[in-house]
């Protein structure tokens, strides 16, 4: 049974600042280790669930956070930028999909650490309903048939997946978010459990065929607001989009795999654009 785990950092146990999640910051090292605390706890549990084949794909920033000298020896890392799936590198072939230490969309009351592939975006819209990177991603799971059976991170995000999903999730909040850079934390042995047991409940669950695969209409349509109307200005170069406001641009098509990659190239194209 092989289990797939995109790991984020913003949603593991502990974060609440984005120096925590900055490479090149004094408390960046926190972060990495609550990000591989969370991962083994998720790996522990699905192991004792019945998963034979685990893979991990180091989904944050620059995704080379996780340190392989400190992993499960019975995984398989995916480490390393640019990906063609960016944070769902790998999932073909899996049955069940753990999404790790991920955090709610953009415009979260309550959320620590809310974005959407990046803080370039205002919104986005996937088919009119406004997504964040736990909805982006679940359409890659859905495109390929694979359930998504765990979502972790803070209270924000778990509600998030429940409505996504309609509750057919298994979610395991690590934190209650105050507000952008501030919550009530776990300590790190509590959710170290509750982690441990969702995934192996996940893994069990999806043996009972207990989850289902929603399924996204086609033609898609992905409206993306970026914060800056220069940012607008960068993606409205790409050829297959059409800009449909001051700050938005919209793609539309038939492969949701593709729609993916055009989103974190317009975050991407935004980010390389001077904030006036």
């Amino acid at each position: 049974m092989k289990i797939y785990i995109s790991v984020d950092m913003e949603g593991a146990t502990g974060i609440v600042h984005p120096d925590q999640v900055t490479a090149g910051k004094e408390e960046y090292s926190f972060g990495r280790a609550m990000q591989m605390h969370d991962l083994m706890a998720a790996v522990e549990g699905a192991k004792k669930g019945g998963a034979t084949e685990i893979i991990v794909n180091d989904a944050h920033s620059r995704m080379i956070n996780l340190d392989p000298r400190g992993t499960d020896p019975d995984i398989t890392l995916i480490s390393g930028s640019p990906k063609e799936l960016g944070m769902m590198e790998g999932v073909e072939g899996a049955v069940g999909v753990f999404f790790l230490a991920y955090h709610a969309m953009t415009g979260t009351q309550g959320a620590v650490l809310d974005h959407s592939l990046s803080t370039a975006a205002y919104e986005m819209r996937l088919n009119g309903k406004p997504v964040g990177e736990t909805g982006l991603n679940a359409a890659i799971c859905s495109s390929c048939g694979i359930p998504v059976i765990l979502v972790t991170g803070d209270s924000a995000v778990c509600q998030e997946a429940e409505d996504l999903f309609e509750g057919k999730i298994i979610t395991c909040p690590v934190k209650q978010g105050r507000g952008q850079f501030c919550a009530d934390l776990l300590s790190p042995e509590e959710t170290a459990r509750k982690i441990s047991l969702g995934a192996r409940e996940a893994v069990q669950g999806l043996k009972k065929d207990l989850f289902s695969v929603p399924k996204l209409e086609t033609p898609y349509r992905l409206d993306i607001t970026f914060q800056y109307t220069s940012q607008c200005d960068a993606c409205a170069v790409i050829p297959c989009c059409r800009r449909t406001g001051g700050r938005t641009v919209t793609f539309k098509g038939e492969d949701l795999m593709e729609m993916r990659r055009w989103a974190s190239v317009a975050m991407d194209l935004a980010e390389s654009m001077p904030r006036w």
